[in-house]
């Protein structure tokens, strides 16, 4: 099975390194991208189809990441809801590529874990009387995927 992986990773790159080449240059955001969806890749043994959209949710990701940045510092809340939504956004689009059992397995276990880390994380902060906006971006702050 390992060496599986190894050979799907190595195809894989070998697919998005021949894909590359026939476009331009694409800016430093899509190499998150592509960093992102090579972990993936590799954590979820996706296929080369679901590679491809999975890089296609990781850029888009990416592209609305970069929009929201202005927002941060001029109306928090907003950033707040908008982060909020774009992470649910992202991990529905990841769970809809998914199709065996293994890989909707281990996308359940890694959500059960950030939940589990989120409600550690709020008794914490509660028991340290922190404000609801520190709250939310503590929890912002704990994310897979």
């Amino acid at each position: 099975m390992k060496h599986f992986a190894i050979l799907l990773c190595c195809l894989l790159s070998g697919f998005f390194t021949a894909n590359a080449q026939s476009l331009p240059p694409q800016p430093p955001a899509n190499d998150v991208a592509r960093a992102a969806t090579d972990k993936l890749v590799a954590k979820y043994t996706l296929t080369a189809d679901q590679a491809k959209q999975m890089y296609t949710i990781q850029a888009r990701k990416q592209r609305n990441l970069a929009q929201f940045e202005s927002l941060k510092s001029n109306t928090p809340a907003q950033y707040t809801a908008k982060m909020q939504s774009l992470q649910k956004g992202t991990l529905n689009s990841i769970r809809r590529i998914l199709r065996t059992k293994e890989q909707v397995a281990l996308y359940d276990k890694t959500q059960r874990e950030v939940r589990n880390n989120r409600a550690e994380k709020r008794k914490e902060l509660s028991v340290l009387n922190a404000s609801k906006e520190s709250v939310e971006a503590a929890m912002l702050d704990l994310y897979a995927e």
